[in-house]
């Protein structure tokens, strides 16, 4: 913080996004970003978030974005809401600028504090956050597509936060933004929250203080029901030639087959059921 209250910025910017790599959208936002911010270091935290799920983005989110320095700003562009008039918001919290739609899809950055609602609902700006509108910014492209506002609106505004600009300079103050409830089960239901390359299937069960005899009971894409049990420390001590639970780097609880594709071998996709059954 400087001594104004302000957020310094770090020149890092992030993005995360559903456009995939087979087209020029992420150059594009590259682009803007560096034509506007020549110093700025940009980081992609990943362009394959499948398209407008909200749940992945901010997994990944939730996953990198504790690993930046202060100052950073985190952009995601998950918006299916695009061409409408949902809002476009930048955020200001203790340590990173926030910019993307006003959907909830930002939460990870957000206080737990504001995250108490399982849908995503407009929560008001606890103190030490400031949060603007941006659909009026001054610092927009000076044409902006309907269906592209992460490279004319929400670039522009992450060059500008980059390069010190002040937050309150670049919209309209806002007193709340949207907020979605932590990604954690609070119960023994939860789902799989994602599938890494690798085939891990991470379900939404922290898996801290859990016991080696944890056991989680899927119900697969296939209606099957599946029975996982043991956890193990890690990849390589799991037993072999059978699925394992272990935490992951996330802090979650990961169904793994070592040396295989668990989600494959099992037929796992994002947003199937699991219970979990505690010893």
């Amino acid at each position: 913080m400087s001594p104004s209250g302000r957020l310094n910025p770090s020149g890092v910017v992030s993005l995360t996004t559903d456009f995939g790599l087979s087209d020029a959208y992420v150059a594009q936002l590259h682009a803007v970003i560096l034509r506007l911010a020549p110093q700025a270091r940009i980081v992609d935290v990943s362009h394959e978030v499948p398209a407008g799920r909200a749940e992945t983005a901010l997994f990944l989110t939730e996953s990198a974005w504790p690993q930046f320095g202060p100052g950073a700003v985190h952009v995601v562009v998950v918006d299916p809401g695009v061409g409408t008039d949902r809002r476009l918001v930048a955020i200001e919290t203790e340590d990173a600028f926030l910019v993307g739609p006003d959907s909830g899809v930002l939460s990870s950055g957000l206080p737990d504090t504001m995250r108490s609602q399982p849908a995503s609902t407009p929560q008001p700006l606890p103190a030490g956050l400031r949060a603007i509108e941006l659909s009026q910014s001054s610092v927009r492209e000076p044409v902006v597509a309907p269906t592209f506002h992460g490279r004319d609106v929400m670039a522009p505004v992450a060059a500008a936060l980059a390069s010190g600009s002040d937050l309150a300079s670049l919209g309209d103050p806002l007193t709340e933004v949207a907020a979605t409830a932590v990604l954690a089960a609070t119960g023994l239901a939860g789902y799989v929250l994602h599938i890494d390359r690798f085939g891990n299937a991470i379900t939404n069960f922290r898996g801290e203080g859990r016991s080696t005899r944890t056991q989680i009971i899927a119900t697969t894409g296939w209606r099957d029901e599946i029975s996982i049990s043991g956890l193990a420390e890690s990849y390589g001590l799991a037993p072999p030639d059978r699925a394992s639970l272990l935490t992951g780097s996330s802090g979650y609880l990961e169904i793994a087959w070592p040396n295989g594709d668990a989600a494959e071998r099992l037929g796992l996709r994002v947003g199937d059921g699991v219970r979990l059954i505690e010893p």
